[in-house]
């Protein structure tokens, strides 16, 4: 059974709020991105992720995790 970690992000890019939803699989991280025209509360993005969960599309991330990155 493959262990799975999730991350979110939250910031504003004008003129909408941005959410990263990042999720680890193995070896593998996929991120979905999705908008907001408003400042989502907490509640919000819950209710949001219950209802359309498996509506999200998801892409693999460029990240190669195997790798440090350096900053």
């Amino acid at each position: 059974m493959n262990n799975v970690t999730a991350n979110m992000n939250i910031y504003f890019e004008e003129p909408k709020w941005i959410c990263e939803y990042f999720r680890k699989t193995g070896n593998e991280i996929e991120v979905c991105k999705l908008s907001f025209d408003f400042e989502p509360l907490s509640s919000d993005i819950y209710k949001y992720f219950l209802n359309n969960f498996n509506k999200l599309t998801f892409q693999k991330s460029k990240f190669n995790i195997d790798k440090p990155i350096l900053i």
